[in-house]
C-alpha cells in the first residue's frame, strides 16, 4: 500500500506542470507580435507507475503517480522554414532586378520628347532643312545645336547607367558584408545554444531570424545537428557556418540565388544595355558623318573614334563655321540606328515588365507560405486565453488535490488519536 503522503506528491507534480504551463502561456502572449517568435508548448508525460500488491489475481498492480513535466519546445514546421528562406532567396534576387531594370527605364526615358529617340529626330530634320537651304547661317546653327543636344541626351543617359552600375557595385559590398556579419552572429549562436541546451527556445528563434535574413541575401540549406547546432551551407554544397567555424562569402563565391545573385546579374544588364545604346549612338553619329580628329573632320558633324567608340568622347565637330560648313556624310542609314533604338526601348520594357510580375508572383508566394507558417508557429491570442483558463482550472485541481490530502492527514493524526 502507497503512503498517504502520496497525495501530496502527486498535487505537487501537477501545481509544477501547471505552473509552467500557465507561465508558458503567459511568455506566448507576451511575444505574440515579436518578430521571429516561436509559439512554445509545454510537453508533460505521465509519471513512472508504482508497484502496489492487490487482493486480486494479477500482482503486482501498478499505480499511477501523477505527471512529470517533460521538456518545454517550440511549435515549428522545418518544411515550411525552408520552403520560406527558398522562396525568401528568390524574391530578393528578383526584386533587385526589378529595381535595377527600374532605373535603366529612367535613364532611357522613352517615349519623351526629351529623350533620345526625339533628338535623333530633330536632328535629322534639321538635316532636311540644310538641304533645303545649304547656305542659310540659321539652318547651319540650328544643325549644330541639334547636334549638341543629340551628344549632351547621350551622354546623360550614359552617366545615368553608370551611376546605376556603380551603385550596384556599392551594394554587392555592403550586401556581402551584411551577410558575412550574419554568419558570425550565427555561429556566436551556436556556441551559445551548445553550452545552454538545444531547448534554448528563445535563442533558437533569435538565430532563425538570422537565418531567414541571411537566406535573403544568399541560397542557404540548414542541417541541424542533434545538440541544435546549425550547420549551413550554400547550395552547391560550400560550407558557411560549420558549428562555431565561418567561412565568409567573397567575390569568388558561387552565389546563384537571393539579393547578391541579383546584384550579379543587374550589372550584366545594365552593361549590356549600356554597350547597346553605345553601339545605336555610334551607328547613328557614323551615319551622319563622324571623324576620329578635328584635323581630318572637315565637314563631317561629329567627332569621335569609330574603332574604339565612346559616348563619353563623343563631341560634336567645333571646327564647322560658314567657312566650314556641315556636309552630311552618310556611310550609313541614320533610320537604322532609330530601329535599334526602338528595339532597345522595346526589350528594356519587356524585360522590366517580366520582372514586376516575377516580383508579383513571388511576393505572392512569399505571403501563402508565411501565412501556412504563422498558423503553425505564431500564437493566437484566443487559442493562449482558452490555454489559460484550461491550465488554471489544472492548477487549481491540483491545489484542490493537496487540500484534500491535508484534510485526510488531518484526520489521521489529529482524529484518530487514542482517547
Amino acid at each position: 500500500m502507497v503512503s498517504t503522503f502520496h497525495g501530496l506528491e502527486l498535487g505537487k507534480r501537477g501545481l509544477n506542470v501547471g505552473q509552467a504551463s500557465i507561465a508558458t502561456t503567459g511568455h506566448n502572449i507576451a511575444n505574440a507580435n515579436t518578430r521571429g517568435y516561436s509559439r512554445q508548448q509545454v510537453n508533460a508525460t505521465a509519471s513512472p507507475s508504482l508497484n502496489v500488491w492487490t487482493s486480486g489475481a494479477v500482482n503486482p498492480s501498478q499505480l499511477g503517480s501523477g505527471v512529470s513535466l517533460d521538456s518545454i519546445t517550440r511549435v515549428r514546421d522545418r518544411f515550411l522554414d525552408q520552403q520560406y528562406r527558398d522562396q525568401a532567396g528568390t524574391l530578393g534576387q528578383w526584386s533587385v532586378k526589378q529595381q535595377s531594370l527600374d532605373r535603366l527605364e529612367t535613364a532611357i526615358n522613352e517615349p519623351s520628347e526629351t529623350g533620345l529617340r526625339s533628338s535623333m529626330d530633330q536632328l535629322s530634320g534639321a538635316w532636311q532643312d540644310l538641304a533645303n537651304e545649304p547656305d542659310s547661317p540659321s539652318a547651319q546653327a540650328v544643325l549644330k545645336e541639334r547636334a549638341e543636344a543629340f551628344v549632351e541626351t547621350a551622354q546623360s543617359m550614359d552617366k545615368a547607367m553608370t551611376n546605376v552600375k556603380d551603385d550596384l557595385n556599392q551594394q554587392l559590398t555592403v550586401t556581402m558584408d551584411e551577410a558575412n556579419g550574419y554568419l558570425t552572429q550565427i555561429a556566436e549562436l551556436n556556441t551559445s545554444i551548445q553550452r545552454n541546451g538545444s531547448q534554448s527556445n528563445d535563442l533558437l528563434d533569435k538565430r532563425d531570424v538570422l537565418v531567414e535574413k541571411l537566406s535573403e541575401l544568399v541560397p542557404i540549406k540548414v542541417n541541424e545537428q542533434a545538440n541544435g547546432v546549425y550547420n549551413i551551407t550554400l547550395r552547391d554544397g560550400t560550407s558557411l557556418v560549420d558549428g562555431s567555424n565561418v567561412s565568409n562569402i567573397d567575390a569568388n563565391s558561387n552565389i546563384t540565388g537571393g539579393k547578391l545573385a541579383g546584384i550579379n546579374e543587374s550589372l550584366t544588364i545594365v552593361a549590356n544595355y549600356q554597350n547597346k545604346l553605345n553601339e545605336t549612338v555610334k551607328e547613328f553619329a557614323v551615319a551622319t558623318g563622324m571623324s576620329a580628329t578635328p584635323a581630318t573632320a572637315g565637314g563631317n558633324l561629329f567627332i569621335g573614334d569609330s574603332n574604339n567608340f565612346s559616348i563619353a568622347n563623343l563631341k560634336v565637330n567645333s571646327t564647322l563655321n560658314k567657312d566650314n560648313p556641315p556636309v552630311l556624310n552618310q556611310t550609313g542609314n541614320p533610320q537604322n540606328a532609330k530601329d535599334s533604338f526602338q528595339s532597345l526601348v522595346g526589350e528594356l520594357g519587356a524585360e522590366s515588365q517580366a520582372a514586376m510580375n516575377s516580383v508579383a508572383n513571388h511576393e505572392a508566394a512569399l505571403m501563402a507560405t508565411e501565412s501556412h507558417r504563422q498558423s503553425v508557429m505564431g500564437v493566437s491570442l484566443d487559442e493562449e486565453m482558452a490555454n489559460l483558463i484550461k491550465y488554471q482550472h489544472s492548477y487549481s485541481a491540483a491545489a484542490r488535490m493537496i487540500s484534500t490530502t491535508d484534510q485526510m492527514l488531518d484526520t489521521i493524526i489529529n482524529r484518530m488519536a487514542a482517547r
